[in-house]
């Protein structure tokens, strides 16, 4: 392990691929932010001669210290210029985030070459180096370097992600082309679906959140745009039920499951992150329990069923203290609820959550059960929370 990581990096632009679109920003851009992301914050962009700088790239340089060289001799001449470890990346690949920290994280020289049954070696990918290594690349040659440094492979990569709360295959892929690009979008965003979902989140909602992902890369619609229109259908929604129109808002909650997936992709595939999107499941609580209030108040209007403001305020309560086991378990334990033991991985499929309460609605109500349905969703509400918190508190027990 690397107890000094290096500051500096060396992003080699100086092919073609480095400046394709891959999720709708150019291939350079984006291993350019995750550099900076992973505190490198001085960086040298190896540009091809006679290109111009591409300004667009400011907007991801934050306050690194960035500086371009355009190539008129072999890079390695410049390489050989640097007298400190740094980092180097063929920007022409698009890498797995994973794959840059465990770069950064080992001695140098230290050399990721992608597959294991990799026959031939003509490139670097990305590699941490010294001026021992780099000597031996350009006076040695390529397999001599490779002969004095620690290799690592795509077996290497711990395939757990915290972030998509599963396992995920790490990627590594060589962009030449657009038809490259193309397949380098689709990774990213097929990547970007995460583990330990509710039955529709998991089986259904990908093929059209994917799409609708893939579609919006290329336009100027932000993921905040995607979330306030969310939420103005979602009122929409609410003003549905309010006024009686239950099968109607039901299945249109389905078009506001759909967004709300395709706003956080389209956010780490452009890697647009703002302040705005930290909220967004505010933005969530408030219009999914602005449904079931509205439910609660439509019944009552249009079918006179008193009852169904009780299983209003139900759900409601439900979910606030469903939010709150969440909270103090990440607070607690450092660790996803659902993510506690081999049961809840389990229960999250059926759990008591927006997703699964508005398939039953979209069962229930047209089947004109509306009160039964009503009532079963709260219900499985309070199931819910007492789950979670059995487990929840058992884990706690087994832990001190």
């Amino acid at each position: 392990m690397n107890n000094r990581f290096p500051t500096k990096g060396v992003l080699d632009a100086s092919h073609k691929g480095a400046w394709e679109q891959v999720g709708g920003i150019p291939l350079v851009a984006r291993n350019l932010y995750h550099l900076i992301e992973l505190n490198i914050k001085n960086i040298i962009i190896l540009m091809p001669k006679g290109k111009r700088i591409d300004h667009n790239l400011d907007k991801w340089r934050g306050d690194a210290k960035v500086t371009y060289i355009y190539l008129e001799k072999d890079p390695l001449e410049y390489l050989s210029g640097i007298n400190e470890d740094f980092i180097y990346l063929n920007a022409s690949y698009l890498f797995d985030k994973r794959i840059i920290e465990k770069i950064i994280s080992s001695v140098p020289t230290t050399i990721f070459l992608g597959d294991i049954t990799l026959k031939e070696v003509k490139s670097i990918p990305i590699g941490l180096f010294n001026e021992e290594g780099i000597r031996a690349w350009r006076e040695k040659g390529l397999h001599a370097l490779l002969d004095k440094s620690n290799i690592i492979y795509l077996q290497d990569i711990d395939p757990f992600s915290m972030e998509m709360r599963g396992k995920i295959p790490p990627y590594m892929l060589y962009v030449k082309d657009k038809e490259d690009a193309i397949r380098a979008t689709w990774t990213i965003i097929k990547n970007m679906q995460k583990k330990v979902m509710d039955l529709p989140a998991e089986y259904i909602d990908p093929f059209f959140e994917n799409h609708l992902t893939y579609l919006l890369c290329r336009t100027r619609i932000t993921p905040n745009m995607v979330t306030l229109f969310s939420l103005f259908v979602a009122i929409i929604i609410a003003f549905f039920f309010y006024n009686g129109h239950f099968v109607l808002g039901a299945f249109c909650t389905y078009i506001v499951e759909v967004l709300d997936g395709v706003d956080g992709k389209l956010a780490r595939t452009r890697l647009q992150f703002t302040r705005f999107g930290e909220y967004e499941c505010l933005v969530d609580y408030f219009y999914e329990n602005l449904w079931y209030i509205a439910i609660g108040m439509g019944l009552k209007r249009t079918y006179h069923y008193d009852s169904a403001i009780l299983f209003a305020g139900i759900m409601v309560v439900s979910d606030t203290i469903d939010n709150i086991l969440y909270t103090l378990c990440n607070k607690w334990t450092g660790k996803n609820l659902d993510l506690l033991w081999p049961f809840n991985m389990a229960f999250r499929k059926i759990a008591g959550r927006r997703n699964i309460y508005c398939f039953m609605f979209m069962i229930g109500f047209l089947s004109g059960y509306y009160l039964q349905t009503f009532m079963l969703t709260s219900i499985w509400a309070l199931i819910t929370i007492v789950v979670h918190a059995i487990t929840l508190g058992y884990y706690i027990r087994k832990s001190e």
